[in-house]
């Protein structure tokens, strides 16, 4: 695949001089020096607007840097990757590109120059500070950032671990009314509630938490007892989570993760999941689950989502004991006003942390986890060439400040809309006449003026505690930029008991195990090519044979034809592709 453009554009170059006509892959490029085009991945509800240029934070970004953003997206959800396909298929470029539905090589974007992506070397250098300082103060989290020593990409980050979107949640409710003894609690004041696990741990408020599988187990019993119960938990229609939720409770992921090598603390050893001993064992707990009628026995018949879009007409009528859920559900905030009948009486959803197999057992490492490093990546375009690119990055640079990192992840205060002249529809949409966010004093919680001494971030609680629809289309998270440490010291902390609680046990553990993105940009074109068709091949192979084992359970027999299904689709060459990636970039070989 090496010389895709290269080959490419000879071709283009050739027909263009036949026409009279150059400018293959700057096609997109507009007459303004100072309009920016820009292909972005995610879409905000088209309930709330149609493009993303409509985005406060972006008409911020307009006027503050004397600049024009023009916004190209996909049609609608579900078209991400075909769109971005269609467009590096037509030789027509935007400016800059999201890469986060992007499958492919990201070198090959490059191609040694011929490909539609910049060397971002000089010009990170030369205009973007922020980023650079970033980029050096953070050495370890973006060691891969560099693709074959330049930088074919400019990366997104978060500053510190941020709160998570959702995570397992369980009707805390369920167990203190049906095997609860609230007015017993030991001596020390500890079972406050009266709920008492197998294996579980006292948190510093008196309440005892599920820990291990076997808490999750004595839960799903409890759960059947209720008034309504439907089923204790649910699956993906695969069988698993393919980012390792319950999976790593027995020490693996399903698919391709790192592990722990001969030195502690360091994760460079490759290895596939779904054929060792412990991804078995996985599976057998899943039968014992779905023969005990814990597991959801539709679980086929459920979507391909991963996570919170599983079976959620059950997951909002209350009649699940268990079930991956957003931080918008957690107490009862999953009754969004309406009055709590039926299965929702009394609805109290805590927060659960992955599971361990047994209390010895290791931590979890491999799970969905939004930590530092994420998965937006964008690329800048040949098609910029002519334009005034000072302006154009000093833009980006400045949402790596504190200032910009602070409006790219809360939106903006009341000056700031009012600085410009910036469409104020969603102010009255939303309610958001005080901003998005303000400046207070940390003891009191009263607003001070901005750059007062020790003033904190408050969040507009309207915001906070909206629907997920709103923080996107009031502030920049679907664009470049730093994510804002919340946990830093200058947030005015307001989240409520039940939220703060999930929001720990979601990140109680760290994904050390995940195969980040910049770690997969380090492939060659076939390297790339190669692993990305195994990958389609075995994860495939594994949807259509694992259900069938949890359902009928698993045998010598059919564990092993199972086995040779995925060594037939080459899992282990696999394996041996990551792990030359992983040794040639850590300079082993």
């Amino acid at each position: 695949m090496k010389g895709l453009f290269k080959k490419a554009g000879a071709v283009a170059m050739a027909a263009a001089l036949m026409a009279g006509t150059v400018g293959t892959l700057t096609s997109c490029k507009e007459e303004d020096p100072d309009t920016f085009t820009i292909w972005i991945g995610s879409i905000v509800n088209s309930s709330i607007y149609d493009n993303y240029g409509k985005n406060p934070v972006m008409q911020y970004l307009e006027n503050k840097f004397d600049i024009k953003l023009e916004f190209m997206q996909p049609p609608a959800p579900g078209k991400e990757a075909e769109d971005f396909n269609k467009l590096t298929g037509s030789g027509e470029y935007p400016d800059m590109m999201d890469l986060s539905y992007y499958t492919g090589v990201v070198a090959d974007l490059y191609d040694e120059g011929y490909g539609p992506a910049l060397d971002l070397t000089d010009y990170i250098a030369d205009y973007m500070p922020n980023y650079s300082k970033f980029l050096s103060d953070n050495a370890e989290l973006t060691k891969y950032a560099k693709i074959d020593g330049k930088y074919i990409t400019i990366n997104n980050y978060n500053a510190g671990i941020p709160n998570q979107w959702g995570g397992f949640m369980y009707r805390r409710d369920w167990l203190v009314k049906y095997d609860g003894n609230p007015d017993q609690p030991d001596g020390d004041g500890n079972y406050k509630d009266g709920v008492k696990f197998p294996d579980g741990y006292l948190d510093e408020d008196g309440y005892d938490n599920p820990l291990t599988i076997a808490d999750w187990e004595y839960m799903f019993s409890v759960f059947e007892k209720a008034e309504g119960y439907k089923y204790a938990i649910t699956l993906p229609n695969i069988g698993y989570h393919e980012t390792g939720e319950i999976v790593s409770a027995f020490g693996v992921g399903g698919l391709w993760n790192l592990y722990e090598g001969e030195e502690e603390g360091v994760y460079d050893v490759a290895k596939f999941g779904a054929t060792t001993d412990e991804f078995r064992k996985y599976t057998e707990t899943m039968n014992k689950w779905y023969e005990e009628g814990w597991l959801d026995p539709n679980f086929t018949s459920n979507s391909g989502d991963l996570f919170y879009a599983l079976d959620s007409d059950s997951f909002m009528n209350g009649t699940v004991g268990m079930f991956y859920g957003t931080a918008g559900q957690v107490g009862d905030l999953i009754l969004s006003g309406q009055e709590a009948t039926g299965a929702l009486e009394g609805i109290d959803l805590w927060g659960a942390r992955q599971p361990k197999e047994t209390a010895d057992s290791p931590d979890p490492t491999v799970f969905y986890l939004d930590g530092q490093e994420t998965s937006r990546r964008w690329i800048v375009t040949q098609a910029i060439e002519g334009k005034n690119v000072e302006k154009f990055f000093n833009m980006l640079d400045w949402l790596y400040s504190e200032e910009g990192s602070i409006v790219k992840f809360y939106g903006l205060s009341t000056e700031q809309w009012n600085e410009y002249d910036i469409d104020r529809s969603l102010v009255s949409k939303f309610g958001l006449e005080d901003g998005c966010y303000w400046w207070v004093d940390p003891a009191t919680g009263e607003e001070v003026a901005a750059g007062t001494e020790g003033a904190v971030i408050r969040q507009n609680l309207k915001i906070l505690n909206g629907t997920g629809d709103i923080p996107p289309a009031t502030n920049g998270q679907y664009f470049f930029g730093l994510g804002f440490d919340e946990y830093a010291g200058l947030t005015y902390l307001q989240n409520s008991e039940r939220k703060a609680h999930a929001y720990r046990e979601w990140s109680a553990y760290t994904n050390y195990g995940a195969v980040q993105s910049s770690l997969l940009s380090q492939m060659t074109s076939d390297e790339g090519g190669e692993y990305n068709t195994t990958q389609t091949k075995i994860r495939d192979q594994i949807g259509k044979q694992l259900p069938n084992l949890i359902k009928g359970g698993v045998t010598d027999a059919n564990w092993n034809s199972f086995l040779g299904q995925l060594r037939t689709r080459k899992c282990d060459e696999n394996t041996e592709i990551l792990q030359a990636v992983i040794d040639r970039v850590s300079g082993k070989n």
